[in-house]
């Protein structure tokens, strides 16, 4: 990349500026947030571990008599989904929802319970969509507040078109800190250096150069992939271009369900999975009663995704597979999307990518704070007082 010139230069200065100061705050969020949950799991154990740590025991109840025991303590509300434990001592998840819009008076508190998945005993609930300062709630409220800021689906868009502007600005920031000598190692090592004796607004300076250059490749990463998970209705098409996306299935079992209800349970459906594909490790379970199926999530050796990228739909009347979804069998733009989240995350490349993940976002909010006292320096250094 041959150096900007003086005309040019003054132009991204400028652009470079003023998206950066537009985006700030959102970026100083998303940084602080996203340090946060790339850990979410572990941080979840440890802050919470009367919730999400269990005394292993000689054998896990049946979750079909797991979800009769939480339906029956909430009996306005529905077991919807089940995260199955991952290790020995982790708590089984069961996401709820109401039976009827008016419904679930007894649970509008909360829509996620943790159970001892050997007793069969609710250890908590919390509500991961409200706005609640506690313990119990910390990561969810993160989480959402990294997504989108408490605002719905409004708060989606805003992150999304942010990370746009963000992905646009970075490279701005490259050209400006590219040396004219690119070609020599000496020239980036002047560009990295930072000048702790010249003052404040060139310690600011050489700092946000650092750690904008030295992250450049993560944040271009966290930033694209942010804007397939904000802006998917807008991504999604234009991938479909130029590779064909898989459209979600609408599955609906082939045979009713019995009059006497479901005859099928979810450890059943778990075990069809399980003899199907021996190598299976199921995720989750999302139990679609309007449409009598189970959508069971799950992990195959070659999956980038920790939690798996494929699916099952197994009827509740009568344990048949419905539907699969494999990632080998998937199409070019299935596996690019496939992508998105695990690279966001850095579960990608496991625990070294949620370390880069999560240095690069503290670096991003240091970025934030020493590009404002840049900007705050310039307007000092330009005022009629500070001349005086």
């Amino acid at each position: 990349m041959p150096a900007v010139k003086k005309t040019s230069r003054k132009v991204l200065i400028k652009l470079h500026r003023w998206t950066g100061l537009l985006l700030l705050a959102f970026l100083f969020i998303a940084g602080f947030t996203g340090a946060a949950i790339s850990f979410r799991g572990e941080l979840e154990r440890i802050i919470n571990p009367h919730l999400f740590v269990v005394e292993p025991g000689s054998k896990p109840r049946p979750y079909a008599e797991i979800i009769t025991t939480v339906e029956s303590r909430f009996p306005d509300a529905i077991a919807s989904m089940l995260r199955l434990p991952k290790r020995s001592d982790d708590a089984l998840l069961v996401s709820l929802r109401p039976k009827q819009a008016s419904g679930m008076e007894n649970s509008t508190r909360f829509d996620q319970v943790m159970v001892n998945p050997y007793n069969g005993k609710i250890l908590g609930e919390r509500n991961t969509t409200q706005f609640v300062l506690s313990r119990t709630n910390l990561l969810p409220l993160l989480s959402r507040l990294h997504s989108s800021l408490f605002l719905g689906k409004a708060g989606i868009l805003i992150m999304g078109w942010c990370a746009v502007v963000w992905l646009i600005t970075l490279f701005f920031g490259l050209t400006l800190s590219w040396p004219a000598k690119s070609h020599k190692l000496a020239s980036w090592l002047s560009v990295l250096k930072v000048r702790l004796k010249e003052g404040n607004y060139k310690i600011n300076y050489d700092l946000h150069q650092f750690a904008s250059v030295l992250i450049f490749p993560i944040m271009v990463v966290v930033s694209f992939s942010a804007i397939y998970l904000n802006l998917a209705e807008v991504v999604t098409p234009i991938t479909n271009i130029v590779a064909p996306v898989t459209p979600i299935p609408h599955i609906t079992s082939k045979s009713p369900l019995p009059v006497t209800g479901i005859a099928c349970s979810v450890d059943d459906a778990i075990g069809v999975v399980q003899n199907t594909f021996p190598k299976a490790s199921v995720y989750s379970v999302y139990r679609d009663v309007k449409n009598g199926v189970y959508n069971i999530r799950f992990l195959l050796p070659g999956d980038v995704s920790p939690y798996g990228n494929n699916y099952a739909y197994i009827s509740m009347a009568n344990g048949q597979v419905e539907h699969v979804k494999l990632t080998e069998t998937g199409s070019a733009g299935d596996r690019f999307i496939n992508w998105m989240r695990p690279l966001h995350s850095g579960k990608a490349f496991g625990l070294f990518g949620q370390l880069a993940v999560f240095l690069g976002a503290i670096s991003l909010c240091a970025i934030c704070v020493t590009g404002l006292n840049i900007y705050i320096g310039k307007c000092t250094h330009r005022s009629p007082t500070a001349k005086v």
